[in-house]
């Protein structure tokens, strides 16, 4: 087969989680640029309405928009569902939602235990049963690729002299159950490997380092990417490449990794 032909993803399928900012916009649009149906899940149709739109006229893909809340079971239950109903397969799911929990006094090494409940109730447990799901229905299909979230954060320590000049900033950078959360996926995709592997179906971990946006701290930047190989953070465009890689055909081979995208980063 053609090389490119292996990374398109025409007549596709794709559910994509937290498609709309960040990583995950960059995640979207490679897929919709590859030709791919897109469905995302949003926490309302309402406010996604305008990027669907702009995926139907700038990439002349098929796009949809369906409510979602990893919160809610019955959500998550309906999310797939629809998808199903909707075109009968999914081809490849990309993971990149999490919520940023509510309640509590405490933050980062005190986190309150309030949110350290919910963080790991609906961050892990509730995305292994979307995960879980979505895998059944691969199950069926003996075909899939599922691409998880998980982070450069998940993999090694601190670095807390990227914060010097930051105080404000070392809280959230000491927060439990983020570390978790993503260290916990990159193990769960090793173990999942080995089970989904026999129907047909892969599953791989991108995990990306710092993302420069215009929220990012100057400060924390110029220090940050001192401990990178390529010198920066990175921007919109460097997760479009391994996202397609691991959700097209061109992976067929791979399974069960945990890539750092993170411009060298952790090879230090």
């Amino acid at each position: 087969m053609n090389t490119f032909d292996l990374l398109s993803m025409k007549g596709k399928n794709v559910l994509i989680t937290g498609g709309r900012a960040m990583y995950g916009l960059g995640a979207t649009l490679a897929l919709a640029d590859a030709g791919a149906n897109i469905y995302l899940a949003s926490h309302t149709i309402e406010s996604a309405q305008p990027f669907i739109e702009e995926l139907r006229e700038t990439k002349g893909v098929q796009a949809k928009a369906i409510a979602f809340d990893l919160d809610d079971v019955a959500s998550v239950e309906n999310l797939v569902k629809e998808v199903i109903d909707d075109c009968g397969r999914i081809d490849s799911f990309i993971h990149c939602s999490r919520i940023i929990p509510q309640g509590g006094d405490g933050i980062g090494w005190d986190e309150d235990p309030i949110k350290l409940e919910q963080n790991v109730r609906v961050n892990s447990a509730s995305s292994l049963y979307l995960l879980q799901l979505v895998g059944e229905q691969m199950i069926k299909q003996k075909s899939g690729s599922i691409v998880v979230f998980g982070s450069m954060m998940g993999l090694i320590g601190i670095e807390k002299h990227n914060y010097d000049g930051n105080p404000q900033m070392v809280p959230g950078a000491y927060g439990h159950a983020y570390s978790v959360d993503k260290s916990g996926l990159s193990a769960w995709v090793r173990h999942a490997a080995s089970y989904y592997g026999q129907y047909g179906v892969r599953i791989n971990a991108v995990c990306p380092g710092g993302l420069q946006s215009d929220r990012t701290n100057p400060l924390f930047a110029e220090k940050y990417s001192l401990h990178t190989q390529v010198g920066r953070l990175a921007n919109g465009d460097d997760i479009k490449g391994p996202i397609l890689l691991l959700a097209s055909d061109a992976s067929a081979y791979l399974t069960g990794l945990s890539i750092p995208v993170d411009g060298g980063y952790t090879c230090i």
